[in-house]
C-alpha cells in the first residue's frame, strides 16, 4: 500500500498522475507552430515546452475520475477559435465573444475544482495558488457537485487574439479594484477566478459566469492591455447587440 494521501479523500491509495490544468489546452497548436510553452517567473529550467502539461501526484484514482466530465467540458466549450460564438464587435473592431447557450454548472465547476486542485498541488507551477480559508469552501463545492452562486468563485472569461496567446502562464493572484482574483491561462483564453467575500467589482460582473446568461468572453489584446477598458466596451456593445 502508498504511503501517501489523497488530497481528496484522505485516504492511503495508490496515487495516480493528475493534471490540474487539463492536458488538452497544453496540447493544442496555434498555426502550426508546436506545443503550447508554458512560463513562469523562478527557475533557470524555465520557459521550457510542456507538451502533455504538468502533472502531479496528489490524488487517488476514483478521486481523480470524478473531474473527468468538468475537465473535458471546458475543453470543448473553451476550443480555439472560440465553438459557436457569435463575436461581439464595437465599429469594426471585434472586444468579445458570447456562447448563447452552455451549462453553467458544469463550466463553474471545472473552475471551481481547477482552483481546488492548484491549491494542493505541491508542483511549483501552482505555489502561488493557496485558498487559505476558502479551500473548504471549494471542496464543498465539490462534494455537493453545486456550483453556487455567480457571486461564490465568481468567474470571467477573456482571450487573447494574438500570436503568443498560447503561452501558458503559471497562475497567479491579481488584484482587480482592489478583489482578489486568481489568474489561470488555458491556452488562448484567461479565467479569472474570485476569491474574496467582497463583492465582484461592478464593471466585471455583466461578465460573470451565471445561469441562463450567454456566457462572455472578453478579447485582450496583449500589446494594448487596458484591461478594464475593453471589459466596459465589452458589456457596452454586448447590450446593444441583444
Amino acid at each position: 500500500m502508498s504511503d501517501m494521501i489523497c488530497k481528496y479523500c484522505g485516504k492511503d491509495k495508490e496515487l495516480v498522475e493528475s493534471h490540474v490544468i487539463p492536458k488538452a489546452f497544453f496540447k493544442r497548436q496555434r498555426h502550426g507552430q508546436g506545443p503550447l510553452k508554458m512560463l513562469t517567473e523562478h527557475g533557470k529550467d524555465y520557459p521550457k515546452r510542456l507538451p502533455a502539461g504538468v502533472y502531479d501526484r496528489m490524488l487517488c484514482g476514483q478521486c481523480e475520475q470524478q473531474f473527468g466530465d468538468w475537465d473535458n467540458y471546458a475543453q470543448n466549450v473553451l476550443k480555439e477559435p472560440p465553438d459557436n460564438a457569435s463575436p461581439v464587435t464595437v465599429g469594426s473592431q471585434i472586444v468579445g465573444y458570447e456562447i448563447a447557450e452552455y451549462s453553467y454548472k458544469l463550466l463553474k465547476l471545472f473552475f471551481i475544482s481547477l482552483l481546488w486542485r492548484a491549491s494542493v498541488s505541491v508542483h511549483e507551477f501552482y505555489e502561488k495558488i493557496s485558498l487559505g480559508p476558502y479551500i473548504a469552501a471549494a471542496k464543498q463545492c465539490i462534494d455537493r457537485q453545486d456550483p453556487g452562486s455567480p457571486e461564490e468563485f465568481s468567474v470571467f472569461l477573456a482571450r487573447f487574439d494574438h500570436p503568443l496567446g498560447g503561452t501558458i502562464l503559471d497562475p497567479h493572484l491579481q488584484r482587480i479594484m482592489g478583489i482578489n482574483f486568481y489568474r489561470f491561462y488555458l491556452g488562448n483564453y484567461v479565467a479569472y477566478i474570485k476569491v474574496d467575500k467582497r463583492e465582484t467589482p461592478e464593471p466585471c460582473f455583466p461578465l460573470v459566469l451565471s445561469p441562463n446568461e450567454p456566457l462572455k468572453i472578453v478579447s485582450r489584446n496583449m500589446e494594448r492591455g487596458g484591461e478594464l477598458s475593453l471589459i466596459k466596451e465589452m458589456v457596452a456593445a454586448s447590450t446593444r447587440t441583444r
